[in-house]
């Protein structure tokens, strides 16, 4: 963005009547909500790819389990946390898009929106440093661009949120 466009842009957000302001809030914290539960199915995809690609051997020698074992306690433990994480994206999420909506909601969800982003962070770290071990950093672009991806929609639905809650308690 050239500086003069971004000086418009910065006088345009001045001048923006406080309802406008709100509505634009409400829009970011929609989108945002929506994109946090969209990366539930890049959860999903994450664990289908360590299905796919984890050595079993390796695996299996360093649990001390036998390849059956092991296969039944990797896949039933990966379900439950797919489905415990995509649970609690689809709540942060869902809540993000009900508060943008004008439904008052708790603060536990921004709170478990900042843990998700935690997490995020250390699993985009462990896929950088994981790179250092691949044949082709490249090939880890795709994950780390996600990952950052979804860390910034989570940001985005707590700054949103706290942003609109405060427009809100001006307003009346």
């Amino acid at each position: 963005m050239p500086p003069g466009r971004m000086w418009a842009y910065v006088l345009e957000e001045e001048t923006m009547t406080e309802q406008a302001q709100i509505r634009r809030l409400q829009d970011t914290l929609t989108i945002a909500g929506s994109a946090v539960v969209a990366f539930g199915v890049w959860s999903l995809a994450k664990i289908g790819m360590f299905l796919s690609f984890a050595d079993k051997d390796m695996l299996s020698s360093l649990l001390g389990l036998d390849k059956e074992s092991l296969t039944i306690a990797t896949y039933v433990s990966l379900v439950i946390i797919a489905l415990i994480d995509v649970g609690v994206r689809v709540y942060v999420g869902t809540s993000a898009r009900a508060e943008a909506h004008g439904k008052k909601k708790s603060s536990l969800y921004l709170v478990v929106a900042a843990v998700i982003a935690i997490m995020n962070t250390s699993s985009l770290g462990a896929i950088a440093m994981g790179s250092s071990f691949t044949l082709s950093p490249l090939s880890m672009i795709v994950p780390i661009a996600i990952e950052a991806t979804a860390i910034a929609a989570l940001v985005l639905v707590i700054r949103s949120s706290l942003l609109l809650r405060r427009a809100s308690e001006t307003m009346g």
